[in-house]
């Protein structure tokens, strides 16, 4: 059994050196996203809330703590060749924040340890669909959320190009199925610059302080236009 774990880890390993090789440009792009994407909101985050006893834990605090591990997961997944695991934790940041805000709005004087039960009971159902929720909350630049959230949708929903290309795998009993494809992970980048765009949107919605904080970040403010972040233009009033 071992033997058989060593050969997957084997193949895995080959796998992640061919996609460095072949695609690391694209590899490279998602990781530098990472890192712009996340950094200033972090910095302006922990200068206008992180004092202990200013406020209570919410549930977008929480998918934003989630954020960090699941970005690195994609680049993770990325690397590995694991293209639709990658746009499964990609829709999932984004159904997370999206009813995590929706609950934190309607229930703003509870303590978070009800929020989770709250959650635990809405999950899954019908009526908790992200664009059904996006309707009922009370923010500004409504359908072009929406908008966004569908391109995203289309972007990631599962294709029949990855199942012909699983096929083609285990037919020429490759092992491991999976086919290195550089398109797929510049799929994955344009699919996490709208994930961000929409995540962040929604993050200052809640939390509105840090917008004061970014607006002094010329880099930021410089990234909202190189990786054309439609929502967070509106909000910060950039011309791309």
């Amino acid at each position: 059994m071992l033997r058989s774990l060593d050969a997957i880890e084997e193949g895995f390993r080959g796998i992640v050196k061919k996609s460095k090789e072949e695609c690391g440009d694209e590899l490279e792009g998602i990781r530098q996203l990472i890192f712009d994407a996340i950094r200033p909101f972090l910095k302006a985050y922990k200068e206008c809330y992180l004092t202990e006893g200013k406020h209570a834990l919410s549930l977008v605090e929480t998918c934003f703590f989630e954020l960090f591990r699941v970005s690195g997961h994609v680049l993770f997944l990325s690397c590995n060749a694991l293209y639709r695991n990658a746009f499964d934790d990609i829709r999932y940041v984004l159904e997370s924040i999206i009813q995590a805000l929706y609950i934190d709005l309607r229930h703003p004087k509870i303590d978070v340890t009800t929020k989770i039960e709250v959650l635990k009971e809405v999950e899954d159902k019908r009526e908790y669909h992200a664009v059904r929720l996006i309707d009922e909350l009370e923010i500004d630049h409504k359908d072009k959320l929406k908008k966004e959230y569908r391109k995203l949708s289309r972007i990631i929903h599962p294709s029949h190009e990855q199942v012909i290309a699983t096929i083609s795998d285990i037919l020429e009993d490759k092992g491991v199925p999976a086919t290195i494809n550089c398109e797929e992970i510049s799929k994955i980048y344009d699919s996490m610059k709208i994930m961000y765009d929409i995540f962040f949107f929604l993050f200052i919605t809640y939390f509105p302080e840090v917008k004061e904080s970014l607006e002094k970040n010329l880099d930021f403010m410089k990234d909202i236009k190189v990786y054309n972040l439609t929502l967070l233009s509106k909000v910060f009033k950039v011309r791309l």
